[in-house]
């Protein structure tokens, strides 16, 4: 997989979230508004040609001709100009629309020579977490944008000075995640500073406020999105930014906007109890303001990068809940 230039980490399967109704589904509901940020994906008459065979649990394999010499055969991918994308078998959950996380199994395969390159086993026991974005990896975005949830897709990438033989690649998306928070706009919070967002990636901002911290803790919705409804004990998929607020807030101490999504449970002893006390019971795709005093956060004692007695404000976008 190094050709890819991709980062593809192994995670523990999540279960894929079946529906078809949004009225009935909050899974699909949550997704509802969500604005495409990559460009559609497009087929081609020479990746229909290719015959897909997906057993359960085992590696996809493809079947199309490969370069012979003697005979003068070709593979109908060896040529191509521009990637072409072909659903191989229909999900039913969101469409991948661009910038977002992903949990999927994968496998790639030589497109000139047919040669299985690197693959997940597809039965769970290695599936990968990718971000796919319309900058970084705006190619591979733009192959499964437009394609569902629980969909296996497959998209052939024209050759080039770094692959010189194309490849085929083949993704079973077992989970989409959304973006960014998605829902209704709410008031913003009396005695917090003010949440900006930047319009296009949804990326949060403060504006320094001209009053003091509160001395007690404070949770505010600041989206409310129309998901399934965070439970103690849930592994969530968040997007968060943290600034410390003394006298005044300066700038971001740290943000998963700077990476990746961060997968969390939201239990007292995994993560600090402002988080515990902020999150149960809001639903998937809000965007939530919390300010935690040292005693729902980390006390005297800090942490790593966190001084004693430390006064904290997060923003938290509620991407979607690991089940």
């Amino acid at each position: 997989m190094s050709k890819l230039r991709l980062s593809l980490t192994a995670l523990s399967v999540v279960a894929l979230l079946s529906g078809c109704s949004s009225a009935s589904n909050p899974n699909m509901a949550a997704f509802e508004g969500v604005k495409q940020t990559c460009t559609n994906f497009v087929g081609g008459e020479e990746i229909d040609k290719v015959q897909f065979n997906t057993p359960e649990n085992k590696v996809p394999t493809a079947e199309f001709v490969t370069t012979d010499s003697k005979a003068g055969v070709e593979s109908s991918l060896a040529k191509i100009t521009k990637t072409q994308t072909k659903i191989v078998k229909m999900g039913n959950g969101p469409k991948f629309t661009g910038d977002q996380l992903t949990i999927l199994e994968y496998a790639v395969y030589s497109s000139t020579t047919g040669k299985l390159l690197g693959a997940s086993n597809f039965d769970g026991s290695n599936p990968a977490s990718q971000v796919f974005d319309s900058k970084s990896s705006k190619l591979y975005c733009d192959a499964i944008t437009g394609v569902p949830e629980g969909s296996i897709v497959a998209f052939a990438t024209p050759s080039n000075e770094e692959d010189p033989e194309g490849s085929l690649f083949i993704f079973e998306l077992k989970r989409v995640y959304l973006p960014r928070a998605n829902g209704a706009e709410g008031s913003p919070a009396s005695g917090l500073p003010q949440v900006v967002r930047d319009p296009a990636t949804g990326r949060p901002g403060l504006i320094d406020p001209a009053f003091a911290k509160p001395n007690v803790f404070r949770s505010h919705v600041l989206v409310e999105g129309k998901g399934e409804v965070v439970k103690e004990g849930d592994t969530i998929v968040a997007h968060y930014t943290l600034w410390q607020w003394s006298d005044s807030i300066g700038g971001a101490l740290e943000s998963s906007w700077d990476s990746a999504p961060a997968t969390l449970q939201i239990a007292n002893g995994q993560v600090i109890s402002a988080w515990v006390k902020g999150l149960t019971g809001v639903k998937v795709g809000s965007q939530v303001e919390i300010f935690a005093t040292p005693k729902e956060a980390y006390g005297p004692s800090g942490n790593s990068s966190i001084g004693p007695n430390a006064y904290l404000l997060f923003v938290v976008d509620v991407l979607g809940i690991n089940k």
